[in-house]
């Protein structure tokens, strides 16, 4: 039984390729998703300080399980031109440079990555928005059970005269993503401790105990603030959740990734590789054509985004409307009382262009979150703030046969052969306005030659 290691183990020989290959592969990445990785945000900051926290390096040759599937997404990219496929081809590439010059890596990297992608950052502030509504109801409910005189509208908790707003930061990207980095942490931490490593599949069931900690930790965080009257902005209202984070999510996890590892761990012993090694040249040249078939997908994929930054296309017209091509896969129809975009989804697979992420580039915060039936059709509706600034905001899927607010509806229609989707948002300066363009464009159907 032998301690993984945590620094290279090869010669300096390896150790130059693989730097060499690592700044190879660097540059693609600034050159071709630089505008794609949030490298400023608190999560890639963290996950990156934290990575050298969670990898070891055994001795010995890895495996060529990364370069095959480095070079299987590569392939995949050139199809499909999507930054997130160039992303994990990339991320994959690097795994696989590591396991032929430096060492075998464990596991935990590879949940990083994953942890680290712009999907999984996207998912976390999209999906978690009907969850923020659940622990919104829940949170509700149980104080009416104790006290009454407890309302809740959308996201929104008014309790005696005061409104509590369960936003993003609640149970949205930072919380989700500190809560796994931090899992991941304590599991690199006690299995050096123990000399002991967990199967893929006990991560993910220790990272999705996790999560659903954290789900618990927010709901006793939303009624703890609205019990005590903390309101946002005070001392108090961050102490809640840090102490919340900590009794509910950071001391559980302490426990029992302690207890699965002394009990359900396995030894780290030092396999021998069972595949055949390579020669130095012949490895190399591996590593090239890798490089080559990662830069030929890197190349489709801004050739692609240059594409979509086109607007040359014409733009049907809308009755009532100035329309206006922002990309060829973004319309905006706007007239003196409301402001439309129509956001084309090009595959199941990509991510739309909520409007929670982008109003929130453009400096406004979402206030009263609803899921309303306006038009015998269900929509999300929010008022938009920006210091005195208010507008009103409604937002659907819509392919002009069918509406649907369900992201993973419309995700499986179109993976079913449906025709493709679009976010439609809607903004005006009051809520009566809103409700009467809702009604409008339900009833003529006016906006389907531009879905």
């Amino acid at each position: 039984m032998i301690q993984t290691l945590p620094l290279p183990l090869r010669t300096d020989k390896s150790q130059r390729m693989a730097l060499a290959f690592f700044l190879a592969y660097a540059v693609i990445m600034a050159l071709s998703l630089h505008a794609y990785l949030a490298w400023q945000s608190l999560p890639v900051i963290m996950g990156v300080l934290a990575l050298p926290l969670v990898t070891t390096l055994q001795p010995g040759y890895g495996k060529k399980r990364y370069g095959i599937v480095a070079a299987m997404m590569a392939m995949v990219t050139m199809l499909l031109p999507v930054n997130t496929l160039l992303y994990f081809t990339l991320a994959f590439a690097c795994l696989f440079i590591t396991e032929s010059f430096l060492g075998r890596i464990n596991w935990l990297p590879v949940c990083m990555i994953f942890l680290l992608s712009p999907v999984f950052q996207f998912a976390a502030n999209v999906f978690s928005f009907p969850v923020r509504l659940e622990l919104t109801s829940w949170a509700g409910h149980i104080m009416n059970a104790v006290t009454g005189h407890v309302t809740v509208e959308g996201n929104m908790i008014i309790c005696k005269g005061n409104e509590f707003s369960v936003d993003p930061a609640c149970m949205g990207l930072n919380m989700i993503v500190t809560s796994l980095l931090l899992q991941l942490v304590v599991m690199a931490m006690y299995q050096r401790k123990f000399k002991l490593r967990l199967m893929w599949w006990q991560v993910t069931g220790l990272l999705a105990i996790t999560f659903t900690l954290n789900v618990i930790s927010n709901l006793f965080r939303i009624i703890s603030l609205v019990w005590f009257n903390i309101l946002p902005g005070t001392y108090m209202h961050d102490l809640v959740g840090i102490g919340c984070l900590i009794l509910y999510v950071i001391v559980p996890v302490l426990w029992l990734t302690q207890l699965v590892i002394r009990y359900k761990g396995r030894a780290v012993t030092l396999q021998a590789d069972k595949t055949t090694s390579l020669s130095w040249k012949r490895l190399v040249a591996i590593h090239l054509l890798l490089l080559l078939l990662v830069c030929w997908s890197a190349y489709t994929v801004i050739r692609k985004v240059k594409a979509i930054n086109d607007t040359s296309e014409t733009v049907a017209a809308v009755d009532g409307y100035m329309t206006t091509r922002i990309t060829t896969e973004i319309v905006k129809l706007q007239n003196s009382e409301s402001l439309i975009y129509i956001k084309h989804i090009p595959g199941f697979y990509n991510a739309d262009h909520h409007p929670m992420i982008c109003w929130k580039g453009s400096g406004y915060l979402f206030k009263q979150v609803k899921l309303e039936t306006i038009g015998k059709q269900q929509v999300y509706t929010a008022l938009l703030q920006n210091g005195k600034d208010q507008l009103y905001t409604a937002w659907w899927y819509d392919n002009g046969i069918q509406r649907t607010i369900d992201q993973l509806r419309w995700r499986t229609q179109m993976l079913s052969g449906a025709r493709s989707y679009s976010v439609v948002n809607i903004t005006t300066s009051n809520k009566q306005q809103l409700i009467r363009e809702i009604k409008d464009l339900f009833s003529d159907n006016s906006l389907k030659p531009l879905l």
